[in-house]
């Protein structure tokens, strides 16, 4: 009696109000097993629980009505839908219900409530949803009885719930009775029934919200019933459409609904006005076969177009009238199928199609749709669900952002590239986006800037308050032709888009950026580490690439993930990207992230004990309110779930409870504080049960725990037992500790491992780790993207890594992790790329040598099995090994491939004198470079510096946890050289005569800036110059002007644009007689190159022919590229050193597809005047001499070293 006494206590305190969005009109059946097992006390809970339910809901004949049924042996119907119409009197009917025990016939309970309790005599009626609740501790008597009967209870249109309790319920059975596995709840015990309380009144209520209640459309499907698919897929793909059905209002007047199938024929299932309610339709698509045969897509559309918009199947006048078809593969007359969905196009029709799988054929998807915006693709039938919205969306007019206020800033790209039509057009892209929003200070606001050279903000987000308004801003908005330095657009949005002062809102309001842009930016670096830091602000970043053009691994680098990465051919097709912007844009209210590179299943378990109190509590649900809006929150991306704990556990949602970030945020509003003891065991338990295939938990996600106590648990060792539970299904378990109260033993117990705990002084420090949880959850290495070039080429690259006692162990393996993720970019071979392994600490190893390992697999293999050393950091005897050893032809070195050492290390070494003395010998071999990445606080910044060729090639991480977010921008530095080529002195000659006009002489500069961001800068690497030519010479700066990259870029936008004839020959002597002395930064130890670029023949042929000659005798290689079709090619022939470096673009836009061809020629002629030399530098033998290890290794995986304290020299990877 106690126990019944605190469930109505916890009853009264949690247990809210049915929700508002709850249908009234619901027949609700509950089917409660009363077999032997359960036994009296717990039977009286069911009992208890089925009351307080009932408790929430209005009741009567326009209402909710009730029935409750009995089953053990037989079944016992304890009262019908219309016996009573007050909620005391069904409350008074519960309360009389009595236990008779005996076995579990599922099955007749089943067949009960679907031949009897529905019928019109009992109280069943046509308009309202028809819902069965069944509760069972264990497995039916009769198990293929129980199938049958579910199938067809479905069939009849009945929504079924399953509710499990205990461990003795079949999942698989919970699953076959339930209407799908969102419908699948399960508890551990009797006394938890409450705990799922609130999600079983979403899923009676249909509470995933009917976004086309206020459609009124007629709709029909055509359903591929060939036989390319099973039985489950075509299950699948019912259930599709029955989920769909239920997000609207259905009746005369409202949505009709109709499905033909086909296969070798057609099948009409039902017409428009065969079923006037939502329950009628629903039962309809259950009952549908599958037909087999042939895919006879044609018959089917031509049966629509005939037959079932016809007002005697009940097509309406003036409604919309939609047809959503489905299919598999290709249909069997391609040109018929073609020819019949262009009728239903031009009776008005709108046609939407879906492909599913790779053998649907996309040119026919794309005929038989009204346009390319009404065509999807999924996987699988699987992802089919994933389209419900996209479907709602189009079908029904919602808007996803209505209602809801969102700060949507555009940061156009205003290059000269784009041109002034082009520009235009993304201008009238926004707005058309603008006219779908509610715009104003309490929905949607946006605000407008463009880049080229320099940024330029048009108006902020509070700028204009009404939709006319923003829309005619926007068409007034100018072009301002430049170069793309879009690393400054994404800057000037960070400090100035979304400011206060200019219109954003507080945390609640999503802040999101969309960037366009039709080409790569001229600093690929800068603009990663600005949009880091706008992903790091929690702004949304969404990209869309327009044209040829533009790189892929840059845009997604740009964005918040690659899912919120959009192309476009052109930019006329922009506008078929509208709808999935607007559905992008919406679909979250905050910046959205992956977790890792798959999706993640997180529940949180929060600690709700009596210690915490309600303040705190509340800290607890903030800080996880806070994570979550950190992800993109949904069933293809990352779901969550949570537990409380105290007494005992509970379940406050489950990962398929929620399938939007907005309802998340919603309950953990509405979540109470119960106070108690602490048990962490129950906590863990209750967890458990969340990662259940019908709690929503998917077998290729990432299964994370995250687990927040500030004391001891009732008793550690089931604690840690049930953590080890959770561990041995494969979840990662994250503890953090919050206060002094709280014990290091049973944190580190219920954590995967020591990484994966965090303690914290008190609740409000909670904030400052969330960084941190948030990398030890998605610590999964996203693959480096590199170019198919690089990844190819010829390259010899030697790891030297820290193997010293400062590491761990653990963290050893995360550098070989890290490794291991780099190398897999690569093509491994003799004719490829080669990796070798050493590591370093009181003695030098060589793992794996250059020419040990052709076959990628088993290099991998190798990397893994590296072992730890342990010891001293000799950084100094690691360099001496590379000089003298790594390279050498015995060791797989090859004279023509260019050299690269990545040293990686989380402190300072023994000698720093040594070391630098030996990096600079390193440093000073033909073709190499040297990159540095230090790891932690431990390292000396000086010290990575003096490693490193430059400081563009030395990185920092702040621990190893974070090295895959280095790895891209490794990968990238590695790659974009001169075949690795320290040195060379590169003179573009730039035509600017009077033929040319600025906006072709800006696409000229243009051309010259991706060189330069393209190339190592500095003293000992590339040295730039840029001179210009019309009438008279004029120059830009010399060689040794400028020592680092971004000076260079400035000054390339200040090349004079001189005008007048074309005096190339003045050009080319001023060359010879200036650019390349050495008092003006040529130097002898380097290749010379002259680009020349050009429109047009000479003014003057024969000088010009003359200069060539002297410049080409001085040992420069000269490449000659001519623009369009007024230049001369013999004339080009002769200026260049041969006609492999006569490159021709037939106009200023078609430059930069000859930017790869003219460095390449650039790159090969370094190549062959470099000679590899043997070291001068005498090897030394140490004390701790090097140990040439040729063990062969197994498999692993790789990370990286600790941080390094920064400085304005070092990029810092957070």
């Amino acid at each position: 009696m106690r126990l019944l006494i605190l469930l109505g206590a916890i009853a009264a305190g949690v247990w809210s109000q049915v929700p508002a969005g709850c249908r009234s009109k619901l027949d609700i059946v509950f089917l409660l097993d009363a077999s032997y097992s359960e036994g009296s006390d717990n039977f009286k809970k069911q009992v208890q629980f089925v009351e307080n339910f009932v408790n929430q809901f209005n009741v009567g004949p326009d209402a909710a009505q009730f029935s409750v049924i009995t089953f053990a042996t037989s079944v016992h119907n304890e009262f019908y839908l219309n016996t009573y119409s007050t909620v005391s009197g069904v409350v008074s009917g519960i309360q009389k219900i009595s236990y008779r025990p005996g076995a579990t016939y599922t099955d007749k309970a089943l067949s009960y409530a679907q031949t009897v309790s529905f019928q019109p005599q009992h109280g069943g009626r046509p308009d309202a949803e028809k819902i069965v609740i069944v509760l069972t501790d264990g497995q039916s008597s009769s198990h293929a009885n129980t199938l049958t009967q579910a199938q067809a209870l479905h069939a009849s249109g009945a929504e079924v719930i399953a509710v499990g309790i205990g461990n003795s319920v079949s999942n698989s059975e919970l699953e076959a009775i339930a209407s799908d596995s969102n419908h699948v709840f399960q508890v551990q015990d009797f006394d938890l029934l409450n705990t799922i309380q609130n999600q079983l009144t979403n899923a009676a209520c249909q509470q995933a919200a009917l976004h086309c209640q206020s459609a009124v459309a007629d709709i029909v499907f055509a359903v591929d019933s060939s036989s390319s698919i099973t039985y489950t897929d075509f299950s699948k793909q019912t259930l599709f459409i029955k989920n769909l059905v239920r997000q609207y209002n259905v009746g005369s007047n409202e949505t009709q609904f109709s499905v033909v199938s086909f296969a070798s024929r057609v099948h009409p299932e039902f017409s428009l006005n065969k079923y006037p309610s939502k329950t009628q339709v629903v039962g309809a698509i259950s009952s549908i076969r599958h037909h087999l045969g042939s895919t006879h897509t044609e018959d089917a559309l031509n049966y629509i177009a005939n037959n079932s918009f016809s007002s005697s199947n009940g097509g309406r006048p003036g409604v919309d009238q939609w047809v959503i078809v489905l299919t598999d593969g290709e249909s069997t007359t391609p040109t018929e199928t073609a020819a019949a969905a262009d009728r239903l196009h031009k009776m008005g029709i709108k046609v939407i199609s879906i492909g599913i799988g790779k053998g649907a054929n996309q040119a026919e998807l794309e005929a038989i749709a009204t346009d390319p915006q009404h065509v999807y693709r999924v996987d699988d039938y699987d992802a089919l669900h994933s389209l419900m919205m996209n479907i709602e969306t189009t079908t029904c007019g919602y808007n996803a952002c209505h209602g809801n206020k969102a700060d949507i800033m555009f940061l156009l790209d205003s290059s000269a590239s784009e041109g002034a039509t082009n520009f235009q057009h993304q201008l009238e892209f926004v707005q058309n986006f603008t006219d779908k929003f509610d715009i104003g200070p309490d929905a949607v606001q946006i605000g407008l800037a463009t880049f080229s050279t320099k940024p330029h903000g048009y108006f902020w987000l509070n700028t204009y308050q009404n939709k006319t308004d923003l829309v005619n801003a926007t068409g007034y908005v100018p072009y301002l032709p430049g170069s793309t330095f879009t690393d400054l657009g994404l800057q000037f949005a960070l400090n100035e888009s979304f400011t206060t002062a200019h219109g954003a809102r507080d945390a609640s309001v999503p802040k999101i950026l969309v960037v366009l842009t039709d080409g790569q930016s001229t600093d690929p670096p800068a603009t990663a580490v600005m949009a880091d830091q706008l992903h790091r602000a929690g702004i949304k970043v969404i990209t869309i690439g327009i044209g040829q053009n533009v790189h892929k691994s840059e845009l997604t680098v740009i964005a918040t993930d690659r899912n919120h990465v959009f192309t476009a051919t052109d930019f006329k097709s922009l506008s078929t990207l509208q709808t999935d912007l607007q559905l992008e844009t919406c679909r979250n209210e905050k910046p959205n992230t992956e977790c890792g590179d798959k999706p993640a299943d997180i529940v949180f378990v929060l600690d709700a004990s009596g210690s915490e109190g309600v303040e705190n509590f509340k800290k607890e649900l903030n800080f996880t309110a806070e994570f979550i809006k950190g992800f993109q929150v949904g069933p293809q991306h990352v779901q969550f779930g949570l537990v409380t704990f105290s007494n005992y556990g509970r379940s406050e949602f489950y990962f398929n409870t929620y399938k939007d970030l907005q309802s998340i945020l919603h309950k953990l509003e509405t979540i109470n504080y119960s106070g108690g003891s602490t048990h962490t065991e129950s906590g863990l338990s209750s967890a458990k049960f969340h990662f259940y295939s019908h709690h929503g938990a998917r077998p290729n996600a990432q299964k994370i725990a995250i687990v927040l106590t500030d004391g001891q648990s009732y008793s550690t060792s089931r604690t840690i037992q049930k953590a080890n539970d959770l561990k041995g299904m494969g979840v990662k378990v994250i503890s953090v500790g919050i206060g002094s109260s709280v014990s290091q033993t049973e944190l580190n117990g219920i954590a995967t491992d020591l990484q994966h705990v965090f303690n914290v002084t008190d609740f409000n420090a909670l904030n400052s780790i969330q960084y941190e949880i948030k990398t030890a959850a998605c610590a999964v290495p996203n693959p480096p993207v590199i170019s198919p070039e690089c990844g190819s080429g010829l390259s010899d690259i030697v790891f030297l890594l820290d193997s010293s006692g400062s590491e761990t162990r653990l963290n050893f393996q995360k550098m070989l992790t890290f490794v291991q993720d780099f190398t897999r970019q690569f093509d491994i071979g003799p004719k490829n790329a080669q990796i070798g392994v050493a590591t370093f600490s009181s003695d030098v190893h060589e793992r794996i040598k250059l020419n040990k390992y052709s076959d990628k697999t088993a290099l991998l293999a190798a990397i893994s099995g590296i072992p730890y050393d342990a010891g001293a950091t000799y950084t100094d005897e690691g360099l001496q090994y590379a000089r003298t050893y790594a390279f050498l032809p015995s060791h797989g070195g090859r004279a023509n491939a260019s050299r690269i050492v990545i040293v990686m290390t989380d402190g300072q070494s023994m000698n720093h004198a040594n070391t630098q003395r030996e990096a600079t010998a390193l440093k000073s071999q033909p073709n190499m470079k040297v990159i540095a990445i230090g790891i932690g606080s431990g390292v000396n910044t000086q010290e990575l510096n003096s490693i490193a060729s430059d400081p563009q090639h030395v990185f920092t991480v702040a621990n190893f946890d974070v090295l895959n977010k280095l790895n891209s921008e490794l990968t990238f530095t590695s790659c974009q050289t001169c075949g690795f080529i320290q040195t060379a002195d590169i003179i573009f000659a730039v035509d600017s005569s009077g033929s040319e006009g600025p906006v072709n002489f800006q696409k000229q500069l243009d051309f010259v800036q991706t060189f330069v961001r393209d190339l190592p800068v500095g003293p000992n690497n590339v040295q730039f110059s840029v001179l210009s030519f019309g009438s008279t010479v004029q120059n830009n700066f010399y060689l040794n002007q400028f020592s680092d990259k971004r000076p260079i870029l400035d000054a390339i936008q200040q090349t004079d644009n001189v005008g007048g004839s074309t005096q190339t020959g003045e050009a080319l002597q001023y060359i010879r007689e200036h650019n390349i002395l050495s008092a003006n930064g040529a130097r002898s130890n380097s290749s010379l190159f002259v680009i020349v670029l050009t429109d047009g023949a000479s003014t003057d042929r024969a000088a010009t022919l003359t200069q060539a000659n002297l410049l080409k005798a001085t040992g420069a290689t000269v490449v000659a590229v001519g623009v369009g079709s007024g230049v001369d090619k013999a004339e080009l022939n002769s200026i260049a050193s041969d006609p492999n470096h006569v490159f021709n673009a037939q106009n200023f836009d078609a430059l930069q597809t000859l930017k790869e061809d003219v460095k390449k020629a650039a790159c090969d002629g370094i190549n062959t005047t470099m000679v590899a030399v043997p070291s001068t530098t005498p090897f030394v033998p140490s004390t701790s001499p090097i140990v040439l290890d040729t063990t062969t290794t197994t498999d692993g995986e790789i990370y990286v070293t600790d941080a390094a304290t920064t400085t304005e020299e070092i990029g810092v990877i957070g």
